[in-house]
C-alpha cells in the first residue's frame, strides 16, 4: 500500500515538473551534437555581434520563429546577427579568488619581515613566492569564459512551446 502512494506521488510530482518545463520558450545553441545549451527566456545573455568586438549582457524576454527579442526596450535581432555566446565558468573563477589568499598571506609576510622575530622564509622568497600565485591566480582569467562561436557547423533555434 505504501509502495502504490510513493508511485503516486512521484508520477504526480513528475508530471507537474515535465508540464511546468515543456510550456517554457528557450533559445537552443547547438552544435548538431549530445551537447546542447538552452537558455530559457528570462536568462541574461552575454554575446557579440558580427563586426562588434564588444560582449553585450543583456535579458533575453522574448523569442520569434528566426527572432531574438531582448531587453526592456524590445531590441529584436536575427539569428545571423550573433557571432558568438560566452557563459561563465564559476569554477575557474574560484579558483582564481581563491589564488588571492596564499599571495597575499606572503607578501604581507615579505613586507613585514623586519618586524617578525623568527620568519619561515627570506623576505626575497616570501615575495616572489606571493607574486607567482598572484601570476597564477591573473592566469585563471584566461579560463573563466567558455564561448560558443556560431559559425556553419553550430545553428541556433527556438525550443519549446510557446506560452499563450
Amino acid at each position: 500500500m505504501l509502495a502504490t502512494w510513493r508511485l503516486l506521488v512521484c508520477i504526480w510530482l513528475q508530471v507537474i515538473v515535465c508540464s511546468n518545463s515543456a510550456a517554457q520558450q528557450y533559445l537552443v545553441l547547438d552544435r548538431y551534437g549530445k551537447n546542447r545549451i538552452r537558455i530559457p527566456l528570462g536568462s541574461e545573455v552575454t554575446f557579440t555581434l558580427r563586426g562588434d568586438k564588444r560582449k553585450h549582457h543583456i535579458r533575453l524576454t522574448g523569442l520569434a520563429d528566426s527572432v531574438v527579442i531582448m531587453g526592456n526596450k524590445d531590441i529584436y535581432l536575427r539569428f545571423d546577427d550573433f557571432d558568438a555566446f560566452y557563459f561563465h565558468r564559476n569554477h575557474w573563477k574560484a579558483l582564481r579568488y581563491g589564488t588571492l589568499v596564499p599571495a597575499t598571506g606572503f607578501l604581507v609576510a615579505a613586507a613585514l619581515h623586519p618586524t617578525i622575530s623568527n620568519p619561515f622564509y627570506d623576505q626575497k622568497e616570501s615575495a616572489l613566492i606571493g607574486l607567482t600565485f598572484l601570476a597564477l591566480g591573473q592566469s585563471f582569467r584566461l579560463l573563466e569564459w567558455k564561448k560558443f562561436r556560431v559559425s556553419k557547423n553550430a545553428r541556433i533555434w527556438v525550443g519549446g512551446f510557446p506560452r499563450h
